[in-house]
């Protein structure tokens, strides 16, 4: 069997002059902001807020080397899969990001010029929203007519090798906190009007932090949102209001786990190392240790080619 497995994630400026027409591409998707006013109109609102927000967001992005580390943590990832795969079959295990290059209609054209018996297209999210794994299957769907319809892995946020990395990366940081900590548990933020929409994410998020929790008996623990953006409701808590109550509660040491994030990137390597070490500094926190993403652990890279071995059956 010859077969194309295809990563798929956000993906991320790879030099600065790239924010804005990353932030355009972005801000381009229906699938998160849905407008009233055409593709037209939607382009026309990129256009403007990308303008806006990339010198901002440029700085940032300065702030932790010039990039976004996230392709090259994919590529990472994919290397690892295919190694393991191909001691099954042939497995060709392909990169595409939703926002930025290589864009999946770019992919799609690569894979056109071969045959394979199976694709199978594999959203980095753990759990499923609207606005990351329908997205892509919706930006695969307008542009990947020529080619066999893919086998699509939705979500894997109950698999048990996934929970079992998500421990071992806990662990690995547990030594570095004095006592016992609160285990503050942080996922990126959607509008609650698309949870009210029947959006499952919130739901999945919750069910993550209970499996993963059943090896933590006895820690504290708490789970809250980060990187909202705009005037609209969001997911609550959001980190800022959980550290002031954290701290408000007497707790001095933070072990922070980002649940929804398998890479590193601007959430984690600013949003949390820097912007929130901060905030929780200026708190009064003794200790805010981040736990690292799971990457390429081995467990999460089983978990991966077990999805896609069950699914290709």
């Amino acid at each position: 069997m010859k077969a194309a497995v295809v990563l798929v994630n956000l993906g991320g400026p790879d030099k600065l002059e790239n924010v804005q027409p990353f932030l355009f591409n972005l801000f381009s998707d229906p699938d998160i902001f849905k407008l009233p006013f055409g593709e037209k109109g939607q382009e026309l609102f990129a256009g403007l807020i990308s303008k806006y927000r990339a010198p901002k967001s440029a700085i940032l992005y300065e702030e932790i080397g010039g990039s976004s580390p996230l392709h090259p943590n994919t590529l990472d990832q994919a290397a690892a899969l295919q190694k393991t795969l191909r001691e099954v079959d042939d497995f060709q295990v392909h990169v595409a990001q939703r926002y930025w290059h290589p864009l999946i209609p770019e992919v799609i054209e690569k894979l056109s010029h071969e045959t394979f018996d199976k694709i199978v297209l594999l959203p980095l999210f753990p759990q499923y929203s609207n606005t990351t794994t329908l997205s892509v299957i919706n930006e695969w769907v307008r542009h990947g007519e020529g080619l066999i319809a893919p086998i699509i892995i939705q979500r894997f946020h109950q698999h048990p090798k996934y929970i079992e990395a998500c421990r071992e990366r806990i662990k690995e940081k547990l030594d570095q906190v004095s006592g016992k900590p609160h285990l503050l548990f942080s996922a990126h933020s959607i509008p609650q009007s698309r949870v009210k929409q029947g959006d499952p994410y919130q739901d999945e998020i919750e069910e993550t932090v209970e499996l993963i929790l059943e090896d933590f008996h006895g820690y504290g623990h708490s789970l809250c949102y980060q990187s909202r953006v705009g005037p609209t409701k969001w997911l609550e808590p959001n980190i800022k209001d959980e550290l002031k109550e954290l701290k408000h509660r007497g707790i001095k040491n933070l072990l922070v786990f980002p649940v929804a994030f398998v890479s590193e990137h601007l959430e984690t390597l600013h949003e949390l190392d820097i912007k929130y070490r901060k905030v929780a500094e200026e708190l009064g926190f003794n200790q805010f240790i981040r736990v690292n993403t799971v990457q390429t652990h081995p467990l999460f890279i089983d978990c991966l080619k077990e999805l896609v071995l069950e699914n290709c059956q």
